[in-house]
């Protein structure tokens, strides 16, 4: 599973530089700096509550609507036993593409993204203690592959700067996936750099 997930990185990273190598007509660097919550999905929600996410993206313009490069995000959820040891917590560092069609005569600038990342992870499990119905909540730690789909406005302020709304699905499967499937969406707001 895990090579699987490798390969398709290294083609999305790939697949960049030589399909858009062509098109380039225009070069320049985006640095999307970014926060907000994070909020989970399905089971995930039965036993999580709300938290926070942040995160930094760094990626190439490789025209006026495509850049690919890489972020890395933070998602912190706390858990609604008190009696859990930590909070839910996931590391992310990712490669994404993101297309951003150009629309000079529009005063907000949509986009969409696509990345595949790894999540570092940090969770509690209910261990049986050896008592029938009895269990002791303990943190794991795991690293898996997972999606990361969404899109986000971009607002121009200036040449250079423009402010910004993403929302994210994210979607990781842990134990080489076999074990929870864990699903939330990230809401942030950020400022957008481009710089040539």
């Amino acid at each position: 599973m895990n090579k699987k997930y490798i390969l398709i990185i290294l083609f999305l990273f790939f697949a960049g530089q030589f399909i858009f190598a062509d098109r380039v007509s225009v070069e320049y660097w985006i640095i999307h700096p970014r926060g907000g919550i994070a909020y989970p999905l399905g089971d995930m929600a039965n036993y999580v509550d709300m938290g926070y996410n942040f995160g930094l993206s760094v990626r190439k313009g490789f025209d006026a609507e495509i850049s690919i490069g890489g972020g890395f995000s933070l998602a912190n959820m706390p858990y609604k036993a008190s009696q859990a040891p930590s909070p839910f917590n996931s590391t992310i560092v990712d490669i994404e593409v993101v297309y951003a069609p150009y629309l000079p005569d529009f005063f907000i600038w949509p986009y969409a993204k696509l990345a595949i990342g790894m999540f570092m992870t940090t969770f509690v499990f209910a261990e049986p203690t050896g008592i029938p119905s009895e269990y002791v909540p303990k943190t794991k730690n795991d690293n898996a592959f997972g999606i990361i789909l969404g899109g986000g406005l971009n607002y121009p302020l200036t040449n250079i700067f423009a402010a910004n709304i993403e929302i994210l699905y994210n979607q990781v499967s842990l134990q080489g996936g076999l074990g929870d499937n864990y699903q939330f969406f990230t809401f942030n707001i950020g400022i957008v750099a481009s710089l040539k």
